[in-house]
């Protein structure tokens, strides 16, 4: 199994610092944050249940942190857990991820979800209530430019004559769909794998078996096997091997490592977070 770190809740300084120390301890990728505005005082619900975002809490641009982080590395990947794709349009995303992958030597996997905060998505502009359907389209249009470098489109969301857009990439990229809903799971069956966020072993494992039921209906109702196909999670749980050793039993391909505690001022400086790092890798790394 797969251990990535996750860097959430951070500001820029220590980004590029953190990078070169998380591949030299091992780590095979970092999974890094998205949310664009977020209101004071939002409403909505977490599904965690928890409340630990703020209106003030740090977020840089995940595409831009991505790029920063393979540019002082040579193995390490890098992912986006979890990207709000609906808040956005296609054209750009398709254009920015394309370029984030070449250039990267295709070290960064695509992770995306429907979203949560609904007080968002009202300041962003999209309809919160669509956000599945505009996903769903979203994607159709981005792999048709990703896989052919044009596209024309006729949906309820989009539609727009031949375009092209260039340039093309030369590998096909993964798209990893986070959620825990029925239609969440679908998606990630449809394309290359689930990223499950904090859930208890329990329901982690209820979620997985669903997710087995809508992969294998997708591939006999003559969905592309495409072999890659993963599943990520983070366990809501004190780390241990008997943990971890339970998810590679029920398929579970990797999971996020939490080094230190989020938003905790004792974590602030570089070093105990190298700490933090440096004990989960001696534990679970080596």
């Amino acid at each position: 199994m797969e251990y990535w770190l996750g860097i959430f809740h951070e500001g820029n300084e220590q980004m590029k610092a953190l990078a070169r120390a998380a591949e030299q301890m091992g780590f095979a990728g970092i999974a890094l944050p998205d949310h664009v505005a977020m209101p004071a005082g939002y409403k909505a619900v977490h599904p965690s249940g928890r409340r630990h975002i703020e209106h003030h809490t740090r977020f840089p641009c995940p595409f831009i942190t991505a790029a920063n982080i393979t540019a002082v590395t040579e193995r390490l990947r890098v992912m986006t857990y979890i990207y709000v794709l609906p808040m956005r349009e296609p054209f750009t995303v398709a254009k920015q991820v394309a370029t984030l992958c070449a250039q990267s030597d295709y070290r960064f996997d695509f992770g995306i979800g429907a979203g949560w905060c609904e007080d968002e998505f009202r300041i962003m502009g999209p309809d919160f209530g669509t956000r599945g359907a505009r996903m769903d389209e979203m994607l159709s249009i981005m792999r048709q430019f990703w896989e052919t470098g044009e596209c024309a489109f006729e949906g309820s969301h989009f539609s727009f004559p031949t375009v092209g857009q260039q340039p093309q990439p030369a590998r096909r990229i993964p798209v990893w769909v986070g959620g825990k809903s029925r239609a969440a799971l679908r998606r990630a069956a449809r394309n290359d794998g689930w990223l499950g966020m904090n859930y208890g072993m329990e329901e982690i494992h209820a979620l997985l078996a669903r997710l087995e039921e809508e992969r294998a209906r997708y591939l006999d109702g003559g969905g592309t096997d495409h072999g890659s196909f993963r599943r990520f999670v983070i366990p809501e749980t004190t780390p241990s091997h008997d943990v971890y050793r339970q998810l590679e039993d029920w398929g579970v391909d990797g999971t996020v490592a939490l080094c230190w505690g989020i938003d905790d001022p004792a974590y602030f400086p570089l070093e105990k977070k190298l700490e933090g790092m440096e004990a989960f890798a001696r534990t679970y790394l080596r």
